[in-house]
């Protein structure tokens, strides 16, 4: 019969102190298990992986997550505005079907990639960084509570309804039309396109963005107004592109109208 001591010396019992490898082996199994956890929270929590520092380094520049906020809504919206109109080449190919006027309906030319680049890089450069900027100006020139249905809170709240209309529109509207000139290296049809394209843009842009920026300006708190006004912009941005992707009208001659 063997004693209590000799099963523990002999290392039936893994833990006695004649079984030390056995010991060994189990320590370093409970270190790297709690390693390993620690690592699975880590990653849970973003922090180690590069897209969990790549969030914490966007959200650590507010201008840079503007820019790439309004990049991504000028994304959608582009998508939103090339979806429309082949919805409307369908419609209008088959009208003609109908009537004899042509064999059959056009076929879809598919996304145009180029066109969708050419927003997000405007929005990324010049109109996401610039309403980041125009918001945080007005909100310090004219302060005003959400929810202030007072005398007080009209004079800023009509300042910033028509500034935004006034000042932001025209900007972003004829730089947008400069933006797409460049880009298609026709410069100089940019000011025919300019007279004949801008108003009704703009107008376009006035019936949604007055309704939307009074909601803005007298219900959403200033932390969530670019936030509020980067979700309506998706509209906005479906008028830019329509606008400035739309072709020169034909005279009689065949020639298109400056």
């Amino acid at each position: 019969m063997v004693g209590f001591g000799g099963a523990i010396g002999d290392g039936r019992f893994p833990f006695g102190r004649g079984n030390a490898q056995g010991n060994e082996r189990f320590g370093r199994r409970r270190v790297d298990g709690r390693r390993a956890t620690r690592g699975s929270r880590t990653r849970a929590n973003g922090g180690g992986s590069g897209l969990g520092s790549l969030a914490k380094t966007i959200e650590g520049k507010p201008l840079l997550k503007s820019a790439l906020v309004c990049a991504a809504l000028g994304c959608v919206g582009d998508t939103v505005a090339q979806r429309r109109e082949a919805s409307k080449r369908a419609a209008d190919g088959r009208a003609a079907a109908n009537k004899k006027k042509a064999a059959a309906a056009p076929a879809d030319v598919g996304h145009s990639y180029e066109r969708t680049l050419k927003q997000a890089l405007y929005n990324f450069f010049f109109y996401g960084p610039v309403q980041h900027y125009w918001y945080i100006e007005l909100a310090k020139r004219f302060p005003a509570k959400a929810f202030a249905f007072t005398a007080e809170s009209l004079a800023p709240f009509g300042a910033k309804v028509f500034l935004n209309q006034a000042v932001l529109g025209p900007l972003v509207v004829t730089t947008f039309f400069l933006w797409g000139a460049v880009w298609s290296n026709d410069v100089a049809n940019y000011p025919g396109k300019v007279k004949r394209d801008a108003l009704p843009t703009l107008r376009a842009g006035w019936s949604f963005w007055v309704p939307a920026s009074s909601v803005n300006f007298m219900f959403i708190p200033t932390k969530h107004q670019v936030l509020y006004m980067s979700a309506c912009s998706i509209v906005w941005n479906v008028i830019l592109s329509l606008n400035l992707n739309k072709s020169a009208p034909v005279a009689a001659d065949g020639k298109k109208r400056k």
